[in-house]
């Protein structure tokens, strides 16, 4: 196990950034059709497209695009991008959309267990356990994707391997994810506030369907590469082989 430290936030951000310019035709080719999808029928489904903007919803229909959002956006796009950052970073080769996607949807279902599991868990710690507890698996469990993705870990594995690695630099570990998610939630709002003046401009919920599109499009794959190439660091200083 190497005791040399992780390297500094700001040198995996601007890694990150590398990768996300470096290969944005990919992470658009991947990103789009699947957040896409996912947020139109949703929005076709729960009369966005067709409401004006001051229509009051359900809050089941706020439960729906979360549930949407954490166990069929982030699970998916965390897989395919996942998969391209470790073709080139440990390959050495350039990754293709189309090798990203496939490996992507290959793991898809032992994906989607280990996130239900990982918000279990978390769900668990936050209301049942006092809070702390919550948060303390919202950090250790986090990669729980890649875990899966790259270690082929299935089940309760994956949240093992994720807290194992992350176990000693848990602090470390929690600045880069609040960093990760804060930096894309910060540039999330200002964009949703365009498509809401918008929205109210001409009466349409639909534009703030499509202000999700956009959203969605743009700052997943950031949190996605990140939290990877993040993860593959925890992996060398833990001195595991290298991932196939």
């Amino acid at each position: 196990m190497s005791t040399q430290p992780l390297q500094p936030l700001g040198e995996l951000l601007s890694r990150t950034l590398v990768f996300y310019r470096g290969h944005l035709r990919l992470v658009m080719l991947v990103t789009l059709p699947v957040v896409a999808f996912v947020d139109v029928v949703l929005g076709i489904g729960l009369g966005e497209f067709t409401a004006s903007v001051h229509k009051k919803f359900p809050a089941a229909d706020g439960y729906i695009e979360l549930a949407a959002y954490c166990f069929i956006l982030v699970p998916l796009v965390s897989s395919m991008l996942a998969r391209a950052v470790v073709i080139e970073e440990r390959e050495g080769s350039a990754p293709t959309a189309k090798r990203a996607v496939e490996e992507g949807l290959d793991v898809f279902a032992p994906v989607l267990i280990a996130v239900i599991m990982y918000a279990a868990g978390v769900a668990l710690g936050l209301f049942l356990l006092l809070v702390i507890p919550g948060i303390y698996f919202l950090v250790s469990w986090y990669f729980v994707v890649q875990a899966v993705v790259i270690d082929r870990c299935r089940g309760f594995g994956a949240v093992t391997m994720s807290s194992s690695l992350v176990r000693g630099h848990w602090w470390h570990t929690a600045g880069v994810v609040i960093c990760l998610e804060l930096l894309t939630g910060i540039a999330a709002q200002g964009v949703i506030a365009i498509f809401e003046a918008l929205a109210t401009a001409a009466n349409s919920d639909a534009l703030i369907v499509i202000g999700s599109v956009l959203i969605d499009t743009v700052a997943l794959p950031f949190v996605a590469v990140g939290a990877t190439l993040y993860y593959l660091e925890l992996r060398e200083r833990a001195a595991l082989p290298q991932p196939r």
